[in-house]
């Protein structure tokens, strides 16, 4: 069994080692969520509405869609 790792508190760290662990803990996170082939979702200067996102996938595909508000339904409107 393995043994578990003490809890370390936000306010006993140095900003560089705060710095560290989350980019450790991001790496991990995107690299599961790779292998998952799930896309990295955010926003940027092609979303013209508020229900618009880009859509960028391990393999570097990149998706322009905008969701339904109502049912989440998403509609692809370009590849990037």
């Amino acid at each position: 069994m393995q043994a578990k790792k003490k809890a370390i508190l936000i306010l006993d760290c140095s900003v560089g080692d705060l710095t560290a662990q989350l980019e450790k803990t991001l790496k991990t996170a995107l690299a599961k969520k790779a292998t998952m082939n799930l896309p990295l979702v955010y926003r940027n200067s092609f979303c013209k509405q508020s229900n618009q996102f880009i859509h960028e996938y391990p393999n570097g595909k990149k998706l322009l869609i905008q969701q339904n508000s109502k049912t989440s339904e998403e509609t692809i409107l370009r590849e990037l």
